[in-house]
C-alpha cells in the first residue's frame, strides 16, 4: 500500500524555487514530496512504514502562454484535464491532469499532438507540458534571462540540501513523530497497527547488518600481481593481458576541428607519453599498458564543433588512409550536447567509424588544458581505450573458486522508438556475459521486436552467447553451471521459465545446472545513512556527511537485500545528496538462493568497470547493458546507420564504453 503526502509539500514558505530565488514565480514550483510506503516485512523480520523524500518539478502555465513566452512547445509531452479523473473538495488541480500525448505543430491557438490514437488537436490554454527537469529547466531559461545561470546553482543548492542526508534523518524523525502521535492505526477490523521511531541498526548485531569485502584486483594470470586499485595496480604491473594483448602498437584516426589542431597535439603527445610531474599520469598510455607505441592518424578539417557534415566528411577521409586504424578518437565541443541524429557529429562520426567496424573514443575540447590536472582525465580515458581496443586491464581475485562453472549474465532492454505514445513500441534485447572474476566475455543485441515478441528476441541472444561461452571455455560433461541473472526490470515468472527450459537444452550434457535471478533496483524508497558518518572534506565545507561507506548490507527479508555502494569517497560534490542503496530482489524461479553471496558478488561488480578506474553506483552487468541501450537508441536515429554491425567485428569490442 501507498499513501502519498502532496498536501504537507505546499505549506507556506516550503517552495524551493522561491526559497532559491528570494521571490516567487508564478506557475513554477518545486515542492518538497514526502510518500509513506506500508511494507510487510524490513530489517530484523519487522514490517514496517518507508518514507520518501523527493523534490517535485511543477509547471502550472498553459501552453499558449508558455509559447508567448518564447518556450519551444513542440516536440515536449503535454497533458490535459481529464474527465475520467476522480475530484474531491480541495483536490489538487494537477492530480486531475492525465498525459495526451507528444506535441507535433501549433496551429493558431491549438495544439496538434500524437497520442495513442493517433492525432488530436486540442486548445494551447488547456494544456499544460509536462512538469519533468528539462522541461522546468527550459521554462525557467526563459523566465530568469541573463540570471537563468546563477539562478539554476542557488535552485540546487536548495534542492541538494532538502535531499541531504542529515535533512532526511531529521524530517523522518520529524514524520515519524506525526504518526506515532495520531495512535495505533486501524488496519483491518479488529486488528491495530503499533508504529515506532525508525530503526536505528547497530553495526554489533551481525545477525542483519552486514559488511561486504572491497575485491582485490589482479594484473596477471597466474593471479600473484594484487592491487587494492586498478589504477596503481595498472602503473606496477601493466594489464592482466599484457604478454598475449595485440596490436602492441595501435593506429589512431584522429578527427578534428583544424581551429582546435595545435591543442589537441599537445593533449595526444601527453595521451602517449604521459603528464611530466604528474603522480596520476606519468607514464602515458604506451609504457602505462605495455605497449611498444602508438600511431596517431591526424585529420583536420575546416569546419564549425556543430558542423555534423564536416565531421562525417572528415571521418571518411580519415578512413581511406593506408595505415589501418584499430580505434578513432573524435573531438568534439560541449556546444553540441544538445543535438541529436543527423545533427550531431558525435553521433554521425560514430555510425561513420563504427559502420567500418572501427570503435570511437570521444574527448570534448573544452576539456583540454595544460594543467597538470589532465592527467586525471587521461587516466580515464587511456583504460577505456585499451579496453575498446580488445584489451583485459584487470579481473577481480578469486576469493574462493566456486565448484560450479559459473556465468554471470547482464539482460537489459533498448526501446527504439522516438515516440513513447506510440502503439507497436520495439525494443532490443541486450545480453553482456562474465566471468566469476569480472571480465568481460562477450555480449549480443537482438534484432529489434515488437513488445509481444521481445521475449523470444532476448532468448535467441541469450542462447547465441551460452552456447559461444560453452564451446569457447571448453565445458565438460561432468561439470556442473551456474548462471546468474542480473536483470534490469522483474522477470515474470513465465520468463524465467523460458529462460531455465532454454538452458535445459543447451545443458543436457552437464552434471547439473542452477539458476539465480536477481532483480537490480537502483530507485527503490529504501536508503540506508549513518549518524556516526563525519563526511570527508571537499572545497570549503565536506561531503557525505550521515552518508553510509560502501559495503553496507541489510537484509529485507530472506529474498531481498540492500547493499550501499556510493559512499562519501564516491560522492563527486557536497550537493549531491544522499545516494540509495541497491536493492536485489531473487526470483522465486531461482534454484541458487544464496542472497549473502550473490550481494557479495554484486558489489565486487560495481567496482570492476574498465570505463573508469574507480567504483560505479552499478555493476558493470547492468552498466554495461545500459551503455548499449542509451547508445543504440541515440544511433538509431543517423541516416543509413545499420546496427547489425554490432554483430560483426564490433561484437568483441567494448565499443560502448
Amino acid at each position: 500500500m501507498s499513501i502519498r503526502c502532496g498536501s504537507c509539500s505546499r505549506r507556506t514558505g516550503g517552495d524551493l524555487l522561491a526559497q532559491a530565488l528570494g521571490r516567487a514565480i508564478g506557475g513554477l514550483h518545486v515542492h518538497p514530496e514526502h510518500s509513506i510506503e506500508v511494507r510487510r516485512s524490513g530489517p530484523r523480520g519487522f514490517p514496517g512504514v518507508v518514507i520518501g523524500m523527493k523534490a517535485r518539478y511543477e509547471i502550472d502555465i498553459p501552453a499558449d502562454i508558455l509559447l508567448k513566452r518564447g518556450v519551444a512547445v513542440v516536440g515536449t509531452y503535454v497533458m490535459a484535464e481529464s474527465e475520467l479523473a476522480r475530484s474531491w473538495p480541495g483536490q489538487d488541480p494537477q492530480a486531475k491532469r492525465a498525459l495526451v500525448g507528444r506535441v507535433v505543430a501549433v496551429e493558431g491557438d491549438e495544439l496538434v499532438v500524437q497520442g495513442r490514437e493517433g492525432e488530436v488537436k486540442i486548445y494551447a490554454a488547456q494544456a499544460w507540458i509536462e512538469p519533468n527537469k528539462a522541461n522546468f529547466h527550459s521554462v525557467l531559461r526563459k523566465v530568469c534571462g541573463r540570471s537563468f545561470d546563477r539562478d539554476l546553482v542557488a535552485l540546487e543548492g536548495k534542492i541538494a540540501a532538502f535531499n541531504d542526508a542529515q535533512r532526511r534523518i531529521a524530517d523522518t524523525d520529524k514524520i515519524a513523530k506525526v504518526v506515532l502521535g495520531l495512535g495505533p492505526l486501524d488496519v483491518a477490523a479488529g486488528m491495530k497497527a503499533h508504529l515506532a521511531m525508525p530503526l536505528r541498526l547497530k553495526q554489533d548485531q551481525p545477525s542483519y547488518l552486514r559488511t561486504l569485502t572491497e575485491p582485490t584486483f589482479v594484473f596477471d594470470h597466474s593471479g600473484d600481481k594484487t592491487d587494492r586499485y586498478p589504477d596503481s595496480g595498472l602503473t606496477k604491473f601493466g594489464p592482466l593481458d599484457a604478454e598475449s594483448f595485440t596490436p602492441k602498437a595501435p593506429t589512431i584516426a584522429v578527427v578534428v576541428p583544424r581551429q582546435f589542431q595545435g591543442r589537441v597535439e599537445t593533449f595526444l603527445n601527453r595521451f602517449r607519453d604521459g603528464v611530466r610531474g604528474s603522480s596520476a599520469f606519468p607514464a602515458g598510455f604506451v609504457r602505462k599498458f605495455r605497449l611498444t607505441d602508438c600511431t596517431f592518424v591526424l585529420t583536420a578539417f575546416d569546419g564549425d564543433v556543430q558542423d555534423a557534415a564536416a565531421y562525417k566528411r572528415a571521418c571518411l577521409n580519415a578512413l581511406e588512409a593506408k595505415e589501418k586504424i584499430n580505434l578513432a578518437f573524435v573531438f568534439t565541443s560541449a556546444a553540441q550536447e544538445h543535438l541529436t541524429g543527423n545533427d550531431s557529429p558525435y553521433l554521425v562520426s560514430k555510425s561513420t567509424f563504427m559502420s567500418q567496424g572501427v570503435a570511437v573514443q570521444e574527448f570534448q575540447v573544452e576539456n583540454i588544458t595544460d594543467q597538470p590536472s589532465i592527467a586525471y582525465p587521461l587516466t580515464t580515458m587511456a583504460l577505456a581505450v585499451y579496453a575498446k581496443l580488445g584489451g583485459t586491464p584487470f579481473a577481480i581475485k578469486d576469493s574462493g573458486q566456486p565448484m560450479a562453472r559459473e556465468l554471470i549474465f547482464g539482460i537489459g532492454s533498448a526501446q527504439v522508438v522516438q515516440d513513447r505514445m506510440v502503439k507497436g513500441e520495439r525494443y532490443v534485447g541486450i545480453t553482456t556475459v562474465f566471468n566469476t572474476d569480472g571480465t568481460y566475455l562477450v555480449s549480443n543485441v537482438s534484432r529489434e521486436a515488437p513488445y509481444e515478441q521481445y521475449q523470444k528476441a532476448l532468448l535467441d541472444t541469450l542462447r547465441t552467447c551460452l552456447t559461444e561461452v560453452r564451446d569457447r571455455e571448453g565445458w565438460q560433461p561432468k561439470d556442473f553451471v551456474r548462471l546468474i541473472f542480473h536483470v534490469f526490470k522483474p522477470l515474470k515468472d513465465e520468463e524465467a521459465t523460458a529462460v531455465k527450459e532454454l538452458v535445459a537444452g543447451l545443458t543436457t550434457d552437464f552434471a547439473g545446472v542452477e539458476f539465480a535471478f536477481v532483480n537490480v533496483v537502483a530507485e527503490s524508497p529504501w536508503m540506508i545513512l549513518d549518524e556516526r558518518a563525519e563526511g570527508i572534506k571537499a572545497g570549503r565545507g565536506y561531503k557525505g556527511k550521515c552518508v553510509a561507506n560502501r559495503g553496507f548490507a541489510v537484509p529485507i527479508s530472506k529474498s531481498e537485500m540492500l547493499v550501499t555502494v556510493t559512499g562519501p569517497r564516491e560522492l563527486k560534490t557536497e550537493r549531491q545528496g544522499a545516494p540509495r542503496p541497491l536493492l536485489l530482489k531473487l526470483h522465486r524461479e531461482s534454484t541458487f538462493t544464496d542472497i549473502d553471496y550473490l550481494a557479495g558478488q554484486l558489489f565486487r561488480f560495481t567496482a570492476m568497470s574498465w570505463r573508469r578506474p574507480y567504483p560505479t553506483s552499478k555493476p558493470v552487468t547492468i552498466l554495461y547493458s545500459d551503455l548499449i541501450a542509451g547508445l543504440l537508441g541515440k544511433l538509431r536515429h543517423v541516416t543509413n546507420w545499420n546496427s547489425d554491425v554490432v554483430f560483426g567485428k564490433l561484437r568483441y569490442s567494448r565499443w560502448f564504453l
